[in-house]
């Protein structure tokens, strides 16, 4: 007996699979109720089709009866992935082009050493080359590289991508490092539909210090005057912990502080709370005497003394502080309160103004009652 769609589906109909096969053009898809795709608004299962890149022949028909008993599987067990077939649907969006220009392109193309060695170089042209660049290209970029392997296509960013852990920092680090890579290489593929749902979201709950902690927690640092400096700086600029040392404090009102180098470049920034310039006479450079060849190395020093001091927070709590405080209880624009502290408006909202307080927003509720 011939083997047709008709048939197949009969079949998987008696053996209550939920999933069907469907002739689309010359290939053969599935249906089914399905969780919502990478990147989709939707947020629960719905009926979609499932691209399977096979044709519509006796042997494709024979796969495609196969695979809707694993999907019906996966589905009852409530381990179903997109990851698995979203490459196929790229695949078919290109295939017949591909396969007209195939011997010419894998001659062209070249391979994924070369195309690395081009992002390497364009890399270091643009950011320079010293240890804190050569550090970041070794942990970022190579790490992402690491499984990239066959051809150069589409195909083998996503394999590449989802041999990573789902929804972690490693999946989302390769994914933004492997779509440079794509663009370099002129292949047209999404890898945001495999980044998941990690991001700050998932960060665990920080305890911000309130002012009055701030300047109680300052005390343990009492009796070291550059490291009481530097404590002071962080608290009123919200400077990361390596910025410290590369700072410079006017000495005229309003004691704006330069940031001459870092992790984001120059910038200007200002003091939150205005008075605690004055108050601590900041503009009185007392830098603690701390070498490194990269930014982290100066960190890893700050955090040290954090910790040998006792400190009941870490030191980048003060950096949210002063966010916090600059945009609940200064009213300062979140475009500006980001340019103060090196990142974009996006960051600022989704990494620090998260961490805002039943207090703070208790405070501003007491506000629009005064006003």
């Amino acid at each position: 007996m011939k083997l047709t769609v008709e048939i197949i589906n009969q079949r998987l109909k008696a053996a209550k699979i939920g999933v069907r096969v469907e002739v689309r053009g010359d290939r053969l898809s599935l249906r089914a109720t399905l969780p919502p795709k990478p990147g989709s608004n939707k947020t629960k299962p719905y009926q979609q089709y499932l691209a399977l890149g096979i044709y519509a022949n006796p042997a494709g028909l024979q796969r495609a009866e196969a695979e809707a008993k694993i999907v019906g599987g996966l589905l009852a067990r409530g381990e179903f992935d997109w990851s698995r077939y979203l490459a196929s649907e790229q695949e078919l969006g290109t295939c017949t082009e591909r396969s007209r220009s195939r011997s010419v392109s894998q001659r062209s193309i070249g391979d994924w050493a070369q195309w690395i060695e081009k992002l390497r170089n364009n890399y270091f042209a643009q950011k320079g080359d010293t240890p804190n660049t050569q550090f970041t290209w070794k942990n970022d970029y190579e790490a992402a590289f690491k499984n990239l392997k066959g051809e150069v296509t589409n195909t083998s960013l996503i394999v590449a991508a989802t041999s990573t852990t789902a929804n972690s920092r490693s999946r989302k680090r390769t994914c933004e490092k492997l779509q440079l890579l794509a663009e370099l290489a002129g292949i047209k593929v999404d890898l945001k539909l495999y980044i998941g749902n990690y991001g700050n979201a998932q960060t665990k709950p920080r305890q911000i210090p309130t002012d009055d902690q701030i300047i109680q927690v300052r005390s343990l640092f009492d009796n070291s005057p550059k490291w009481l400096w530097a404590y002071s700086v962080m608290a009123t600029y919200g400077l990361r912990d390596h910025e410290i040392f590369f700072c410079e404090i006017s000495p005229t009102p309003p004691h704006t502080c330069y940031v001459r180098e870092g992790k984001t470049g120059e910038r200007i920034c200002y003091p939150l709370h205005p008075d605690w310039p004055t108050q601590w006479q900041l503009w009185e450079i007392k830098k603690p005497n701390c070498t490194g060849k990269m930014y982290r190395d100066y960190g890893q020093r700050v955090s040290r003394t954090f910790d040998r001091k006792d400190a009941p927070f870490n030191p980048y709590d003060l950096r949210h502080a002063y966010a916090i405080r600059g945009s609940v209880r200064h009213k300062v624009p979140v475009a500006t309160m980001a340019a103060w502290m090196g990142h974009s408006p996006t960051v600022h909202w989704n990494t620090y103004n998260k961490w805002i307080s039943q207090v703070e927003h208790a405070k501003v509720f007491e506000g629009l009652l005064n006003n």
